[in-house]
């Protein structure tokens, strides 16, 4: 039997839709998908680009106090009643402490430093088994007592804090924050704010020279701003409760350890204060003991900052602190040079 022959072309009425309907799902589902992976990939971005930003604000913000207001016109004539008194003008911190600098002259012995400006007395104790330097400290102008980022500007990068130091023409340092080591944590230096995230405790310098500390759920960053922030450090814990010595903080790490700290007395008046550890010769303090030696120093408040292997103090050049081998991302410390950084 002879076969049709087999026609080139098949002409089916119900092919053609159902092709046609195909491709609009494989379109509709390529679409949702392509949709779908733009959103993650946004998503993506903004973890790292927002979430994770290490990198400061684009322009960084200066903080800068509250002007006075403009004085009213004064009453005059009858309805002008009895001159008020003026107040009393306090006194500059040059004025108040006019004993501790000098009138142009550098003093410089190896336990001091004395200038128009600053005041540095260094002093190392050695008792109980442990090691540790103290920098009681007076300034004339809150400019003086300064933050510095390892080689100059903000970033990840750290170096040891002798070149630090020598970087800023340093007085006396002292390790900062660890900023530079996580991507939390307020960070304010000499009155610019480069990074807003909570972290912990944190430690305010204002610049009328008062010093406080906050418990982190305490802390409104716009609120203290307002007041004119020279300084924000965030590490902790706070160590003194209104002056008093505290037996309780927020740390994993209260077992004795090299420490560096800072405390207030009053604004123009701080000390520094570091403590060798994990040696022989200094075993280190426990936050206890730390919080104790700022209360018998007699300072109001004082705040706990990066120590362990990063604890490090600085004097006229010169390393005084055990030398661990690991670098800072940034110092506190005292300078005649008060320019940009």
């Amino acid at each position: 039997m002879t076969r049709a022959p087999i026609p080139s072309t098949i002409w089916t009425p119900n092919i053609i839709p159902r092709a046609e309907k195909e491709m609009k799902k494989k379109l509709i589902r390529s679409f949702c998908l392509d949709i779908l992976l733009v959103g993650i990939g946004l998503n993506v971005f903004a973890l790292f680009h927002h979430v994770l930003d290490f990198s400061p604000k684009t322009e960084p913000v200066e903080l800068v106090a509250p002007a006075a207001p403009e004085p009213s016109a004064p009453v005059t004539g009858e309805d002008a009643g009895p001159v008020p008194e003026e107040p009393e003008r306090p006194l500059t911190w040059r004025e108040k402490f006019a004993d501790k600098f000098t009138d142009g002259d550098v003093v410089q012995t190896e336990n001091a430093y004395m200038s128009e400006n600053i005041n540095v007395t260094f002093s190392r104790i050695e008792e109980d088994g442990i090691i540790y330097h103290v920098a009681d400290i007076y300034i004339t102008d809150i400019r003086y007592l300064r933050g510095g980022f390892s080689h100059g500007v903000y970033s990840a990068r750290s170096a040891p804090i002798s070149e630090t130091a020598s970087l800023y023409n340093a007085v006396v340092a002292l390790s900062g924050d660890h900023y530079g080591g996580r991507y939390e944590g307020i960070v304010v230096r000499n009155g610019v704010l480069y990074r807003e995230s909570r972290f912990a405790d944190v430690c305010v310098l204002y610049t009328d020279g008062v010093m406080a500390t906050f418990a982190d759920e305490d802390f409104d960053l716009e609120a203290e701003s307002e007041k004119g922030l020279w300084q924000v450090w965030s590490f902790g814990p706070m160590l003194l409760d209104n002056g008093q010595a505290m037996t309780e903080f927020k740390s994993d790490v209260q077992r004795p350890n090299p420490r560096s700290a800072i405390g207030y007395f009053e604004p123009g008046h701080y000390c520094f204060v570091q403590v060798d550890g994990r040696i022989e010769s200094s075993r280190g303090m426990t936050l206890e003991e730390l919080s104790q030696l700022f209360a018998d120093l007699g300072c109001t408040a004082a705040y706990n900052l990066d120590g362990g292997q990063s604890s490090g103090f600085v004097w006229q050049g010169q390393l005084q602190s055990y030398p661990y081998k690991r670098p800072v991302y940034d110092i506190i410390y005292v300078s005649e040079t008060i320019g940009e950084d």
